[in-house]
């Protein structure tokens, strides 16, 4: 073979192979930024699920928050109407409600609340409780307040008695089913009120 010839055909031959070589680190680096920008890809998904994981957690404590706080405070006006109905008794006359305003706004935000965002079952049930109790001590307190008016002197205290039991009873049971319906919401009650159960 002449000299000439065989050295073209080896620098050919090299060439060749730094080529081939060349592609396949190519193709390996390639792979690899793909491998890489894969496992970025990854990384961000696992953050973004995990983020969204977290905001899911936070709204749904909000709103179990929100959810007993309408609850503590429907508890409070019938807490506050059953000592009302007490003094008002202990006095011998009854008087207008001086809470009827906060009783009615109550009344609304408990019945406009979205009740289907508690997702559990216990947990829509005992807070559909709590608008039937406001209503019932609202009523407990109206009806009194009529019939002593139109009653003689002789008759109230009887009229008072019954319903000062009839509230406290009401008061009592829905101190229960706060406990209850922060049981079934997952959260401390006593970590959010310093509210006492009364004992009638």
């Amino acid at each position: 073979m002449h000299p000439m010839h065989f050295s073209t055909t080896f620098w050919n031959a090299t060439a060749a192979w730094v080529e081939a070589i060349g592609a396949i680190a190519a193709v390996i680096g390639s792979g690899w930024v793909a491998a890489s920008d894969s496992r970025a890809a990854r990384r961000r998904e696992d953050r973004a699920a995990a983020a969204a994981v977290q905001k899911e957690v936070r709204e749904a404590l909000a709103t179990r928050t929100a959810a007993l706080n309408l609850a503590i405070l429907a508890a409070t006006h019938i807490h506050n109407l059953h000592v009302l109905l007490a003094d008002e008794a202990w006095r011998g006359r009854v008087a207008r409600i001086s809470v009827s305003h906060g009783l009615s706004a109550t009344e609304r935000m408990l019945t406009a609340f979205p009740i289907q965002s508690l997702t559990e079952a216990a947990a829509m049930v005992e807070f559909s409780r709590f608008p039937a109790s406001l209503a019932t001590a609202a009523e407990i307190y109206a009806n009194l307040e009529a019939a002593v008016r139109a009653a003689p002197e002789a008759d109230r205290g009887a009229m008072f008695d019954a319903s000062k039991d009839h509230m406290a009873r009401l008061d009592k049971n829905t101190n229960r089913r706060l406990a209850a319906f922060a049981t079934a919401l997952g959260i401390d009650l006593a970590s959010m009120t310093t509210m006492v159960d009364a004992e009638a």
